[in-house]
């Protein structure tokens, strides 16, 4: 099993329930027989027979790429068919060998003077006849194709790796002989243009639709146009130089006609709607557990509620409550009626209302669709990654690279003399004859990867412990059916050089997006066990198929497997029903209690604390004024996260960070520090939190606000009672704010569409801070927090472009030295300057359980801990 602990993981997880991408249970539904809930089932008796281990893992995004997976549940899908290039062991350190799952079989780093400058050089000896799950060798030819992958300046999956300071890696990146300051200055010069541009591309489509379908005067802002008439006005659109130039460098735009801007147009157009009713697919999904059916409002509706089209037509404001109005005042605890649910009587079936609002949205709001719905933060990516491509290539003579590879990444066998390295007292020969597929032509010999960081970087062990995806599949299509042609010693790495369309059709098409291939311990498969599935077949009714992979390094000892999506709420159900046989509930003491009393019948748990924590998010980009963002924390009481947990198993925090963490902020006495001066984020009575509400808002805030719950479920959620009374409180101050339960928010999240949110972050081992936080992250987690409208107005958001400056300067400061010591003070200011932008408040660390059935499965890790899960060596599980 791949480890996700090493990125800082760039998803965040859903229903704050994992620490990074755990695996959580699943059920078959090839089982016939009918198991009973009820005490006393030991396992035995009434728990159906089968042949697959069945794990449970949480709602899944769909995006199964190892480039590009974003949320934990399908990192976690994808991480059963990968193997990283090294992994942790049980206290967190990077490790490697014959007795890992990792392509590594010995490395070291040394920390050299290079002329007066300080280098730090890393060794790794590569494993001789691994294979992909396909039967394919991995070799060095998959090593550098997934490092250029994840270091190509277009780029836009969650990897920072780009963020080490990588000898030539600025050269490579810009074309340019800049690096240090100079590399990051031009790096942020380049982005903001390409979002400026990316903004002019979207804002074409609008003009398009705005200027078409006005039904009124010019003044009006009320539209109509349907796709027909979209399509017509878009042939006749003369486009403006600001499109031209965000979609066409000067070269090809001396060669495109009107009409090959009108066709490009036309597929953006397309591939919108693409995005949208896909988002709107997602919505109906989400609304099945957006609203909590036992408290008011809605528990006096709750038949009425009792529909999924209904919830959903509510949750997309088709169906609206009329509020109780009392004394002119709206009490937004009780509904009177609901206005809009005649359409209920037109719409009988999921498709028509998802067709319903999809129609209804391109053609009266296709302007608000590519402005404030998530399709419009997927778009802007988009864009700006061709717009980032045109920028590059400009200085680009003839298609020639002036630094066609990065210098200090090194095959020593390929493109050295070096005959041997030695490590940990063993000498390895260096490979220099290659078989035709890449493998080593003399056993006795290994290839051997050199990267040469300037100075040091405490946080670059873990970044070189990335995955390594097979370049024969990731990069083919259907010009190079066997992939792209790699030659290190002639620079070709099999990723064209900052190509958006390369990385949008190539790596992230449909197939790639869809089946996960690799070296891990299973291969993706469907119910009839095929060796080739379609996409549709390896994720099907909330469950996903894997079978072992034959060629993994170890024995693969479950010929099958399974993950079903399940609920943290019934998780205890499903195992106890046979129907999974591994699982993570929450850890409540009800679920405590309960598992203690099923220990004598078979069923074990373990616990641990997570290497991460619970956080409410508020994003810049939506809630634009800074002391809003305040406001709506100092109505935050945090301390109510607690009770949802047994005794004992959470804590609240103060800090962006994990306690798990060495860099988390403690007193000498071992209590923790407080953040100073931050009166918004300290809780004294509602009394009180309504004196600092106004302090920073003295008028209400009257736009809309949702409160989002990261989750499957609303209730089932730590955050949902801090949420529900916040809202309580500012609605009678006269705000406008409801909470909801989305279990697509993290990919909302990505494209930064979300207002304010609750979640949690998976946390790395090291506490590096700037996949997160720093200014030219291209990480889409800087998204949630409105980076990407700060950065194009930095004049409105002139405090918080302060911050974030300062901040990123401290986050380059922590990874300047290996000294914890020195280390630890500068992450402490780092944070507070977060807790200043107002736009993350740390909410609680806690414990995860691990629940299963030992009269069906064994073989387990047993000594977890917050750096080892139970499923650790997940080959070595089994049916008992």
């Amino acid at each position: 099993m791949k480890k996700t602990k090493f990125a800082r993981i760039l998803c965040l997880l859903l229903c704050a329930v994992m620490a990074c991408a755990s695996f959580v249970a699943c059920e078959d539904p090839g089982v016939t027989d009918s198991a009973d809930n009820g005490g006393g089932n030991s396992g035995g008796g009434n728990t159906p027979k089968r042949d697959s281990i069945v794990i449970m893992t949480e709602e899944l995004s769909g995006l199964f790429n190892p480039f590009y997976a974003t949320s934990g549940a399908d990192m976690g899908v994808v991480g059963l068919t990968q193997i990283g290039m090294l992994t942790t062991d049980k206290n967190g350190n990077s490790v490697a060998g014959d007795d890992y799952d990792t392509v590594v079989k010995d490395f070291k780093y040394e920390i050299k003077n290079n002329s007066g400058n300080t280098e730090t050089v890393y060794t790794f000896v590569l494993k001789n006849g691994l294979k992909f799950s396909d039967g394919v060798p991995l070799t060095m030819n998959d090593v550098l194709f997934s490092m250029y992958e994840n270091l190509d300046p277009v780029y836009t999956g969650s990897s920072t790796m780009y963020s080490i300071k990588i000898k030539g890696l600025s050269q490579y990146r810009l074309q340019k002989n800049y690096s240090g300051t100079a590399g990051d200055e031009y790096a942020a010069m380049l982005e903001e243009e390409a979002n400026e541009y990316a903004k002019m591309r979207r804002d074409e489509l609008v003009d398009v639709y705005t200027t078409n379908g006005k039904t009124g005067g010019d003044t009006s802002t009320s539209y109509s146009l349907d796709q027909a008439g979209m399509r017509n006005a878009i042939a006749n659109w003369f486009v403006t130089d600001g499109y031209k130039s965000a979609v066409a460098s000067d070269a090809e735009q001396a060669t495109l006609t009107e009409d090959d801007y009108r066709a490009m147009l036309l597929e953006d157009y397309e591939n919108a709607l693409k995005l949208f009713k896909e988002e709107v697919e997602s919505d109906y999904k989400a609304a099945k557990e957006s609203f909590d059916l036992t408290t008011m409002p809605y528990s006096e509706w709750a038949d009425f509620l009792a529909s999924d089209i209904t919830k959903f037509l509510v949750h997309d404001g088709y169906i609206t409550p009329d509020y109780h109005k009392n004394m002119g005042k709206t009490d937004r605890t009780k509904i009177d009626k609901w206005s809009g649910d005649s359409i209920l009587k037109a719409i009988t079936t999921e498709q028509q209302a998802i067709n319903r609002v999809y129609n209804d949205k391109v053609t009266a709001e296709l302007n608000i669709v590519l402005k404030y719905w998530g399709t419009a933060g997927k778009l802007l990516t988009q864009y700006a990654a061709k717009a980032m491509d045109i920028k590059l290539h400009s200085d680009v003579v003839e298609g020639e690279l002036a630094y066609p590879n990065i210098s200090g990444i090194v095959s020593l066998g390929h493109t050295t003399s070096t005959n041997s390295v030695t490590i940990n007292g063993k000498e390895y020969a260096v490979a220099h004859q290659y078989n035709a597929d890449g493998t080593v032509k003399n056993s006795n010999e290994y290839a051997v990867l050199q990267i040469t960081v300037d100075g040091t970087d405490p946080k670059a062990i873990f970044n070189f412990s990335f995955t390594v995806a097979p370049v024969h599949y990731y990069t083919a299509d259907a010009e190079h059916p066997n992939g792209r042609t790699v030659d290190i010693a002639n620079n070709k790495f099999g990723v064209e050089w900052s190509s958006s369309e390369f990385q949008s059709k190539v790596i992230q098409s449909q197939q790639h997006v869809e089946i996960p291939v690799g070296a891990g311990a299973f291969k993706a498969t469907d119910i009839n066990n095929s060796d080739n599935p379609a996409g549709s077949a390896f994720v099907s009714s909330n469950i996903v198929y894997y079978k072992a992979n034959e060629n993994f390094m170890f024995p693969v000892k479950a010929k099958k497997l399974r993950m079903q999506v399940v609920s943290s709420s019934n998780a205890i159900d499903k195992l106890l029903s046979g129907e999974v046989d591994y699982v993570t509930p929450q850890f409540t003491k009800a679920n405590s209690e309960r598992l203690n009393q099923l220990e004598s019948q078979g069923y074990g748990q373990l616990n641990t604390w997570q290497l991460g924590y619970g956080y409410i998010g508020v994003n810049a980009g939506k809630v634009e004024d800074i002391n809003v963002r305040k406001a709506i924390m100092a109505s935050m009481q945090t301390s109510l996260a607690l009770e949802f947990y047994a005794n004992g198993t959470c804590t609240n925090i103060d800090w962006p960070m994990s306690r798990v963490s060495w860099a988390y902020p403690f007193e000498d006495d071992g209590v923790t520090s407080k953040p100073n001066g931050k009166d918004y984020m300290q809780w004294n009575g509602v009394d009180a939190a309504i004196r600092t509400i106004q302090k920073y808002c003295p008028q209400p805030y009257t736009e809309k606000l949702v409160f989002t719950i990261a989750g499957a479920s609303i209730t089932e959620h730590p955050t949902y009672p801090v949420f529900k009374q916040a809202a309580e409180i500012l609605n009678s101050l006269g705000w406008n704010v409801e909470v909801k339960a989305d279990s697509q928010a993290l990919v909302k999240l990505s494209t930064g569409s979300l207002a304010v949110w609750a979640a949690a972050w998976g946390s790395t081992i090291d506490p590096d801070m700037y996949q997160v936080y720093h200014k030219i992250s291209t990480a889409t987690s800087v998204y949630s927090w409105g980076y990407r409208e700060i950065k194009n107005d930095k004049s409105k958001y002139s405090e918080e472009w302060a911050i974030i400056n300062e901040l990123s300067a401290l986050i380059e400061d922590g990874r300047e030295t290996m000294d914890q010591s020195v280390r630890i003070p500068i992450y402490e200011e780092a944070m507070s300057l977060v807790l200043d932008l107002a736009v993350e408040m740390p909410v609680y660390q806690r414990k995860t359980l691990y629940a299963y059935n030992g009269n069906t499965i064994k073989g387990l890790n047993k000594d977890v801990n917050p750096y080892s899960s139970p499923l650790e060596k997940i080959w070595e599980l089994e049916l008992a």
